[in-house]
């Protein structure tokens, strides 16, 4: 794998911010309805650590919802998509979301490429065949690369929003994030992908192996 990441790292190592703020960029995440952080509590000298006004609460198993997401840096945030619970992602589900909610935002984006990872139901043959037809090129992306791909943070920057939020309910959550989505700034989104060249040569640096991204 440290060899893919290399090898992709290498052959775009020269595309400018430019280029980059042309690709569609995507992926999946997963949003918690209670999202707990790690957290250092002060406890008055002599107080037992497990007295329940000293102590974290959480949720074992908290409901959840996957999303679909895309954006470029040339126009910011792109289709937002909410996954059916309890749906595997397989090649026809994927082909679902890319017509609804790709193709009008790749094409107003005025995008040149499409970058997602390398799960299997992103390199079935339907779903290259989809892809293909629509005439949108994609990435030859390396699998196990969270460290390359922007959206990474645009993700963990709403997961830290939405648990200062802490939506009551599935619903909630789901209008929050759409909010959240929709809500960020363009220029945000320019400096994620436009960090490609910086997360390139920090990935050559390191001999493939992943980075502070």
């Amino acid at each position: 794998m440290k060899k893919k990441r290399l090898l992709f790292c290498k052959r775009y190592r020269h595309w400018t911010p430019e280029q980059w703020k042309k690709v569609m960029l995507s992926d999946e995440s997963t949003f918690r309805l209670v999202r707990m952080a790690s957290k250092t509590v002060c406890r008055p000298s002599g107080v037992s650590r497990y007295d329940p006004k000293y102590t974290v609460k959480n949720v074992k198993h908290p409901d959840s919802v996957m999303v679909w997401g895309s954006f470029s840096g040339y126009k910011g945030s792109g289709g937002l998509y909410f996954l059916p619970k309890n749906v595997t992602m397989k090649g026809a589900n994927y082909i679902e979301v890319l017509r609804d909610h790709l193709l009008v935002p790749y094409d107003i984006h005025e995008c040149e490429v499409f970058m997602q990872d390398s799960a299997p139901a992103h390199r079935c043959k339907a779903v290259t065949k989809f892809l293909t037809d629509n005439n949108i090129p994609v990435l030859d992306w390396p699998g196990n690369s969270p460290d390359l791909n922007p959206i990474e943070n645009a993700w963990n920057k709403m997961k830290n929003t939405i648990a200062k939020k802490r939506p009551t309910n599935i619903n909630e959550l789901k209008q929050a994030l759409t909010k959240l989505w929709g809500d960020m700034d363009l220029s945000y989104f320019t400096n994620l992908a436009t960090s490609m060249p910086n997360r390139i040569e920090m990935v050559i640096s390191y001999k493939g192996n992943m980075t502070k991204y």
